[in-house]
């Protein structure tokens, strides 16, 4: 079990104060403040929150102290798994200029409130965002203009995302994503993406009764 003194000599190596580990790990400051006092027992499940939120940016805990590998592939898994991704998406876009995320064989239908809600929050910060849906859904969160509808022979409701420099991509039945951390893996989904785009019927109207 990792303990309050290695989480703070990992969060001072990564440059992160005690509030952005706990948006990283979707902890509260004052959990945080109390782990690293060695104040009181803490959650195992708390303590996996901040593990992984340090090993996403290549920095384990072992048991001689830490390590920092260049790792450029993480997991993200368990309950909770897709909020974490959409935090991930959210800690990797904000103040990019310009920042905009893809998304494969996406369907708002099978997103709930609080999914819904990080969207949100993610579109606020300035990120844009485009999505591929099976053709002749309309149920569209956002403005029609963001969609392209793809053949229903080819469309599978499995998400694929594209945002900066990363690739999310779900597995195991969607119980887990399986994240990339590699540029030209990146640009060439991008590429992909836009190509398609090109070719793809933009939807005529919006039947969500709910709105970004």
């Amino acid at each position: 079990m990792i303990t309050g003194e290695q989480i703070r000599a990992a969060r001072a190596y990564m440059g992160w104060s005690q509030t952005e580990l706990g948006e990283r790990a979707n902890c509260s400051l004052s959990t945080i403040a109390k782990i690293e006092r060695l104040e009181g027992d803490v959650g195992v499940d708390i303590l996996d929150k901040i593990r992984r939120a340090f090993e996403k940016e290549g920095m384990f805990f072992t048991d001689d102290g830490l390590i920092k590998r260049n790792t450029s592939m993480y997991e993200i898994e368990g309950d909770g798994w897709w909020l974490r991704v959409l935090d991930d998406v959210y800690q990797s876009m904000i103040d990019r200029k310009g920042a905009e995320v893809l998304i494969f064989c996406a369907d708002d239908r099978e997103s709930p409130p609080e999914v819904n809600k990080v969207w949100k929050k993610i579109r606020n910060a300035g990120v844009g965002m485009r999505q591929l849906v099976r053709e002749g859904n309309t149920y569209l969160m956002a403005p029609t203009k963001e969609y392209r509808w793809i053949p229903k022979e080819f469309f599978e409701n499995y998400v694929t995302m594209v945002y900066g420099d990363k690739v999310c991509m779900c597995a195991e039945n969607n119980t887990k994503a399986v994240i990339f951390r590699d540029r030209r893996q990146a640009n060439t989904m991008r590429n992909l993406f836009n190509l398609l785009w090109k070719k793809l019927e933009e939807p005529s109207e919006s039947t969500a009764p709910d709105r970004f």
